[in-house]
């Protein structure tokens, strides 16, 4: 795992088997967490984790462009590069950049 910011895993206040259950993991200047993770099909950045779970994802095709995401999301808007969001049913075209909503 990634851990930036942070010289060990020791600098999260999260559990170790969260930490661990991330390819990549940071926190953000508002003070949530996000970390990327592999799905079956896909990737997944996962918004706000905590010691339960998480509060929101958005999905990618590909890991580059999760990680892409990841390093260039500063926790405003939509992060570039998603293709899914669950949480609203919304989905993008990446090449035409048309959205829909689609439960």
């Amino acid at each position: 795992m990634d851990i930036e910011g942070a010289s060990s895993a020791q600098a999260f206040e999260l559990p170790d088997h969260v930490i661990e259950s991330y390819i990549d993991l940071r926190q953000l200047p508002d003070g949530r967490y996000i970390g990327t993770l592999q799905l079956l099909f896909h990737w997944t950045m996962h918004i706000d984790i905590d010691l339960v779970g998480y509060s929101d994802r958005y999905c990618f095709a590909t890991y580059e462009l999760a990680k892409k995401a990841f390093d260039e999301w500063s926790g405003e808007g939509d992060p570039d590069g998603w293709h899914r969001h669950p949480k609203t049913g919304r989905r993008k075209d990446l090449v035409t950049g048309r959205e829909w909503v689609d439960f």
